[in-house]
């Protein structure tokens, strides 16, 4: 039988593959006294350099990691490396180990305890900041280090730069604190604690002595979701969250903080966590020095304090009080939206300020800007987007992706590059990247080309399959991209994309385009097509794969329709709701689109078609919301002109509904008929107040799916169902989706 001690490690290779081939190991000679009383027998210490030390051993620069953090400074800290930023290995030998008590290489809870032959894990001896600086100074003494010229670290980083700078006063130069405290606040300690608790809480835990094959994962992950909160910000959650589902019953910000606690379950040690958090609470520069305020003036070399305005976990005035203490100490506030985590983020900022303090000029050049430890990330974990449409989704998604890029580097280890944007004039392709800083003037610049279709699409996907991961991503409402899409299959190239019309393309040609991805291995994803960032399809599409039978689904599937009645039953005008629904950019380009019906019936099409029924668009039976003969065609002027002869009659029709009680709306309904045959309708109709979709309120969209498992009460998807920002929103989620190596939607 094997023995809990005898089994498999299960983060074991999660973590060996987090650790570069780059790393070393040294063993100090001798064991360890720890301040704390304990002791370890044996200290291994896992480290990198870069750079060469000078003849004289002066010009090491020691950078210290967070939590979670290891040695390949170089990865979480790309953009602080080059010529003229912060660390330039051509100028300084930089130097960053895996802290003691971590689990990338260095002695910690998952070493082997001399004493039993077993890893530590709950009986690692107790630590602190003090010792894991004791034993980074061992480790520059072994590298020949006679002089630091820095000492660099933000979070429990900063908190081992404030120790070298105590300990060492002869060896260090000057320091840069940043985003840290120089003792962890009563805050900070009962967060701390509820994560630790979140372990214990774990039936696995065992008190410390779990099994390695079996470990606490749960608690693992859900101390780490505790720990994203006070990571960002609420501002940050805000706006690239907001209240926006994943799927219907799952908020996008508990998708995020899943898989947020995934990853960090498949890379780090439950003891670990715990070791170190309980290591940080102890942290406090005065403990056995004497007055708090003296012990930070005796701190004499020039200290960059960095302070974080967003920051909810080491609050600014943690900095501030430092900076002030400090005698020569300078303070540089980065404003940032992202919270505590902007100091990964916003790290082109934060370089600046490390390379001004150091009395240097960041280098602004091509090469610079595109260095080749960036250009390794996007080698190995990049993805690279074709964007169609500039309009109100495409500026958007591109807008995202600006405020974001960093971020979603961060949190999903993916390097996000538009390489190209077309509009229906001109198409910009750049294998560097487009600086989306400047991407309408970069845009209006190139030469005109006319729209992308399929026969100018080959000469662009050629460049663009040849790069990581490419994906096309369709905003347009353009006729024929089928044609295109499959040309993008053949190469390798994924899709995802807010088009309808392929979607409702003749039942044959949609086949032949599925049967294209298919043989072709590549991902096509729509989701956005209906109900923008709602999981409507998302969630038709699980009902149907689980064998649940689908007997109707019945919704406001057109946002801009909705919107209309809403400000009909207020008694505006119609013409005056579509002219106020085009200026709020809730209108497709055409607004004929969806006044006519065929933009909602495409939608109804859509939904058909993935229960599995063979309908074409012309057996969709539409109403529209006002006679054919008010949508001329022409500018919208004109539109907004015709429809003003039927503002009189529509706006009778919905006083009449009321005095019956009800109100107008716009429904599409999909129902499987007794001979198996599916009918699908849209059109306005008259609906009662007892009915929920009498309640929808502006551009709200709703679908009740009725089926088998979901007879009694239908399954309904709610929410805003058209906007530029929601619905980037979701394509941005199924980009990231297919970047995570998601299966093919």
């Amino acid at each position: 039988m094997t023995s809990k001690t005898d089994s498999p490690d299960r983060s074991a290779a999660g973590r060996a593959a987090f650790v570069s081939p780059e790393t070393q190991t040294l063993e100090l000679p001798g064991g360890l006294d720890l301040e704390l009383g304990g002791r370890l027998e044996r200290v291994q210490i896992a480290y990198r350099t870069w750079g060469t030390l000078a003849p004289d051993g002066g010009n090491a620069v020691v950078v210290c990691h967070a939590l979670t953090g290891s040695a390949d400074a170089d990865q979480w800290w790309t953009r602080l490396f080059g010529p003229g930023r912060a660390l330039d290995p051509a100028r300084d030998f930089i130097v960053c180990s895996n802290i003691l008590g971590s689990c990338y290489g260095t002695t910690g809870p998952t070493s082997i305890d001399p004493g039993t032959g077993r890893p530590y894990y709950g009986a690692f001896p107790a630590i602190t900041v003090r010792d894991m600086v004791r034993v980074q100074k061992a480790l520059v003494d072994a590298l020949g280090v006679r002089r630091v010229r820095m000492a660099i670290g933000g979070s429990l980083g900063g908190m081992q730069v404030l120790e070298w700078a105590l300990l060492y006063p002869a060896l260090v130069e000057s320091v840069v604190f940043i985003a840290s405290t120089a003792r962890h606040s009563a805050w900070c300690i009962g967060l701390s604690e509820a994560q630790r608790q979140a372990i214990y809480a774990d039936p696995r835990w065992g008190g410390g002595a779990y099994d390695p094959a079996e470990p606490p994962e749960a608690g693992l992950a859900a101390a780490r979701m505790m720990a994203m909160l006070s990571y960002r910000s609420q501002p940050s959650f805000e706006q690239r969250f907001g209240r926006r589902p994943q799927t219907e019953d799952v908020y996008a910000v508990e998708s995020y903080l899943r898989y947020q606690g995934r990853l960090l379950v498949d890379r780090f040690d439950p003891a670990t966590y715990v070791a170190l958090t309980k290591a940080m609470d102890t942290h406090d520069v005065s403990r056995a020095r004497g007055d708090y305020d003296e012990v930070l003036r005796s701190i004499r070399q020039p200290t960059l304090v960095v302070s974080i305005d967003s920051d909810v976990l080491y609050w600014p005035w943690e900095q501030r009080e430092v900076a002030a203490l400090v005698p020569n100490a300078r303070l540089a506030v980065l404003d940032s939206p992202h919270g505590h985590d902007a100091f990964l983020i916003d790290v082109d900022r934060l370089s600046d300020m490390v390379a001004e303090f150091r009395g240097e000029r960041r280098r602004r050049q091509a090469a610079d800007e595109g260095g080749d430890a960036i250009d390794r990330a996007y080698a190995e974990h990049g993805v690279s987007l074709l964007v169609l449409g500039k309009g109100k989704v495409g500026s958007e998604l591109l807008e995202q992706l600006r405020a974001q890029g960093a971020e979603l580097e961060l949190d999903y280890e993916t390097v996000v590059r538009v390489v190209g944007i077309a509009d229906r004039r001109r198409a910009l392709l750049d294998e560097a990247g487009i600086d989306l800083d400047r991407w309408r003037e970069l845009l209006a610049a190139a030469p005109e080309t006319g729209p992308v279709d399929a026969a100018s699409a080959p000469a662009l996907l050629d460049r663009l399959a040849a790069l990581p991961r490419p994906i096309l991503v369709d905003l347009t409402a353009a006729e024929g991209m089928e044609d295109v899409y499959e040309q993008a299959f053949r190469r390798g190239v994924d899709v995802v994309a807010a088009n309808k019309r392929p979607l409702a393309a003749p039942p044959r040609r949609r086949e032949q385009l599925r049967e294209a991805r298919r043989h072709h291995g590549r991902q096509y994803r729509y989701d956005t097509a209906v109900g923008a960032s709602l999981p409507v399809i998302g969630t038709l599409r699980r009902l149907v794969r689980s064998g649940d039978r689908v007997r109707s689904i019945v919704g406001s599937l057109s946002g801009t329709l909705g919107y209309l009645c809403t400000e009909l039953a207020r008694g505006v005008p119609l013409s005056l709701a579509t002219r106020w629904a085009i200026g709020l950019g809730y209108a497709e380009e055409d607004p004929r689109d969806d006044l006519s019906g065929r933009d909602a019936a495409r939608k109804a099409l859509i939904l058909a078609r993935e229960t599995g029924a063979q309908l074409a668009l012309e057996d969709v039976e539409v109403e529209p919301l006002v006679p054919p003969e008010a949508l001329v065609p022409g500018p919208p002027e004109a539109l907004i002109a015709a429809l003003r002869e039927h503002d009189e009659a529509l706006s009778r029709r919905v006083e009449s509904l009321r005095a019956e009680g009800k109100v107008l709306r716009h429904l599409a309904r999909v129902q499987t008929l007794p001979d198996g045959r599916v009918a699908a309708r849209v059109g306005p109709e008259a609906v009662e107040l007892a009915d929920p979709a009498a309640h929808l309120v502006g551009v709200e969209a709703y679908v009740a799916f009725t089926s088998a498992r979901h007879s009694e009460r239908p399954l309904v998807v709610q929410g805003a169902g058209v906007g530029g920002a929601s619905t980037a929103g979701g394509v941005l989620a199924e980009l990231l989706a297919i970047a995570r190596g998601d299966g093919a939607a």
